[in-house]
């Protein structure tokens, strides 16, 4: 997979506060694209915004410019509060070490308790119909169990493409999923449907000494920008989103996919907790490393709301 441009690059603080919350940050399991994220915000924070600040020193008044600097670079509210969460994360870790004895609140906070997040409409498009006619007019065989992993599991793109050989679980019925939101993995039901779609992949796919099921013609994993090219080209032909469409509402891409599973499970009864287990949007171990019952209980509810895709 092509990275994007310094995705991964942890950037160095001239403060070793930052640099010991950072480092901390990346023992805790947090993923590279996070701790980038932290490093980058932190740095342009007290390099370029206020280089003569110390962390101790920084108040509101300082939060509130920095939110000013970033609103002329035309960034959405929902942006703007993602860089105020990276600051509010650092104070709030900093104010329950005792070390920090001189980072007394987190001013960052104050500010971000004001700034209310935005939520876009769901796409017009965003329907298991939608879902099931796109995937129907993928021809490739590889693009198309792509996509049918994404529609019935809900899972990210880069989570979908990093599965391994060794996270298939078919004789239980599930598929492990790596590189979660957070750093985390966890293990997802799937149906027949999909193990016999992967089943028929495996058959047709050439050995390949990748240890990745998803891989390019030159056994590498395959890159995300290829799956989001064919779904754009899979979706003009199924007549559900025209190439070249921009609007958020109008446009299909791998992503949508986790907002159709995520609409069907909703209509269909799934209970929440199962449901943000099986996204992976909250810190669900519970359910991952108790018991079997957990995953078994997981596995029924899933099979009792998930579809068909008629492929």
């Amino acid at each position: 997979m092509s990275a994007e441009p310094n995705e991964s690059k942890i950037y160095e603080n001239k403060h070793g506060e930052i640099n010991r919350f950072i480092k901390r940050k990346r023992a805790t399991g947090r993923s590279e694209k996070t701790l980038n994220s932290y490093s980058r915000v932190l740095r342009e924070f007290f390099h370029d915004q206020f280089p003569d600040l110390e962390p101790q020193d920084v108040e509101v008044i300082h939060i509130e410019d920095y939110v000013m600097a970033l609103n002329e670079r035309d960034l959405t509210q929902n942006s703007v509060k993602k860089y105020l969460e990276v600051l509010s994360s650092f104070y709030s870790y900093a104010m329950k070490r005792p070390h920090f004895e001189g980072i007394t609140g987190n001013p960052a906070a104050v500010v971000m308790e004001e700034i209310p997040r935005t939520y876009r409409d769901r796409p017009d498009c965003a329907t298991w119909q939608s879902a099931c006619k796109i995937i129907q007019h993928m021809p490739d065989p590889r693009d198309k169990t792509v996509a049918i992993v994404l529609a019935k599991t809900g899972c990210r793109l880069l989570e979908g493409l990093s599965i391994r050989e060794e996270d298939l679980m078919f004789e239980e019925g599930f598929i492990r999923l790596r590189n979660r939101k957070g750093g985390g993995q966890t293990v997802v039901p799937v149906d027949d449907e999909t193990i016999n779609a992967i089943n028929r992949y495996q058959y047709m796919i050439l050995d390949s000494d990748s240890p990745y099921l998803f891989t390019s013609n030159q056994g590498n994993r395959i890159c995300k920008e290829r799956i989001r090219r064919e779904v754009k080209q899979a979706a003009d032909r199924a007549g559900v989103a025209p190439l070249g469409e921009t609007r958020f509402e109008k446009k299909f891409t791998p992503h949508t996919f986790r907002t159709v599973f995520t609409t069907l499970m909703r209509n269909q009864g799934m209970k929440q907790h199962i449901l943000k287990y099986l996204r992976g949007d909250a810190k669900t171990e519970t359910m991952d490393i108790y018991t079997r019952v957990d995953r078994d209980q997981a596995r029924e509810e899933y099979m009792s709301c998930i579809k068909r895709i008629g492929v």
